[in-house]
């Protein structure tokens, strides 16, 4: 077998958030305790100044912390009477509760996991995320939770894979595949890095020209045939 080690993803790749509607509905859940009205145009407010400052952290332009001490920082927010970074703790608790696998994901763990060692590779807080794998049916085959936050390294940078492998004890790149559903951060994060990647592309988008990915799924249940 050509791996010994897969590396996961988690928001949308092993466990629904944003791609579900999941991220929306606790999105509304917590403007509502704090009484404010939660409209399509207030989500995509939220989504875009998500993505704004996560692209400013990988630039190294502001901390991880930043991102979320400010991604309510919003001007329909501002005058509920409950600070940005606190509606954010709220939402990570949220968050936390969600544990819901995609499409194939565990099915695929299942499979994978009789011949691999099975791990995640995610940005995002350690506890919000490692919470969620732990709550739900994938836990028995990952056999660890590695985030942003636990390495002290932003995916896609390579220190994050190569943390990762030396905590893990793998040497040989060519033995790890990285799989997800963001190129930017999932393929091209592994490419620079030097490993194989499994684009799992749900929204079924078109492929970039340049085509880094090694493979490319539409669900995660398609993957161990490929692999194995």
């Amino acid at each position: 077998m050509k791996y010994e080690i897969v590396l996961f993803d988690i928001d949308d790749a092993l466990l629904t958030l944003e791609s579900d509607g999941t991220w929306r509905k606790m999105f509304g859940r917590l403007l509502n305790e704090v009484g404010v009205q939660a409209t399509d145009q207030n989500y995509q407010d939220f989504i875009d100044n998500n993505h704004r400052l996560w692209s400013q952290a990988e630039n190294d332009e502001i901390s991880t912390e930043a991102v979320f001490d400010n991604r309510f920082d919003l001007p329909f927010i501002q005058d509920c009477g409950v600070s940005a970074a606190e509606l954010d703790i709220r939402f990570q608790e949220l968050q936390q509760h969600e544990s819901t696998p995609t499409k194939g994901a565990l099915d695929c763990c299942q499979k994978l996991r009789q011949s691999l060692d099975l791990y995640t590779a995610s940005n995002g807080k350690q506890k919000t995320q490692a919470t969620r794998v732990q709550g739900s049916p994938l836990a028995p085959y990952l056999q660890k939770v590695f985030t942003s936050e636990s390495v002290q390294t932003l995916k896609p940078k390579p220190e994050f894979f190569a943390k990762i492998l030396r905590e893990v004890g793998v040497a040989d790149k060519q033995k790890v595949l990285m799989v997800g559903d963001t190129y930017g951060e999932d393929v091209l994060g592994a490419h620079n890095f030097g490993i194989d990647s499994c684009w799992l592309n749900l929204k079924q988008e078109a492929t970039p020209e340049s085509n880094l990915c090694t493979y490319q799924v539409p669900d995660l249940g398609k993957l161990p045939a490929l692999i194995m």
